[in-house]
């Protein structure tokens, strides 16, 4: 009875351990899905809200997590936030590489224009984000501008058309065009559900992202013309 006991104890602690070994590793995979899930409703409300106006509290709601269960996953408001941009920007930094790494031609500009006016579309937030952060000011422009857009600035300006009437006209004019450009760009994005009622089309749809690309591009073909 004794060496029967000691045996059902011991099966009984290999079922706990194995149990316990499973709930850690599942423990494990839903921790990346928990930080995914708190990084889609940070930017949603980042978005719809800016930054200083959104909580902690307001990103558990929509997760349905305690506000302290961030703090699992990110340091706070503020590492969410930088979080956010990374996963936004950082891609849109990595096109424009890839772009510059092409062979100059007539073309690349209408190109990167195209592939901008995409990721726009498939990210939406980021506009209203960017938008956000430049009417507040402060600490989120700066991050913005120093991490980001500065080095987004300097490649447009390496990717702008070679053969320019405005900026061949006046040479001084090129920020402006590269500032113009960005501007047609974001202001497509953030004014989206006003164009949906004015044009009677989804701005993010396949056909309104292709409609508007071929207008930019033909824009920048008159602009190249002599």
């Amino acid at each position: 009875m004794i060496v029967n006991r000691q045996s059902a104890l011991a099966c009984a602690a290999r079922v706990r351990a194995s149990s316990d070994r499973k709930a850690s590793r599942s423990d494990r995979a839903a921790a990346p899905k928990t930080a995914e899930r708190i990084l889609a409703a940070a930017e949603q409300l980042f978005a719809e809200r800016g930054y200083e106006a959104t909580s902690l509290g307001g990103i558990a709601d929509r997760v349905g997590v305690r506000p302290q269960a961030i703090y699992n996953h990110f340091d706070g408001k503020w590492a969410l936030y930088v979080a956010v941009l990374e996963r936004l920007l950082d891609p849109f930094l990595r096109f424009l590489d890839a772009a510059l790494a092409a062979p100059p031609s007539a073309a690349r500009g209408g190109d990167s224009l195209a592939a901008e006016i995409a990721y726009h579309a498939a990210n939406p937030n980021l506009a209203r984000i960017v938008q956000h952060a430049a009417l507040a000011g402060g600490e989120q422009l700066a991050l913005l501008i120093e991490r980001w857009y500065r080095p987004f600035f300097q490649r447009a300006l390496l990717l702008a058309p070679e053969k320019n009437a405005v900026v061949k006209a006046d040479p001084a004019l090129l920020p402006w065009l590269v500032s113009g450009m960005h501007s047609l760009v974001l202001g497509y994005a953030t004014l989206a559900p006003l164009h949906r009622e004015l044009l009677g089309i989804d701005p993010f749809s396949a056909e309104a992202v292709a409609r508007q690309s071929q207008f930019v591009r033909a824009l920048l073909g008159l602009l190249q013309s002599e």
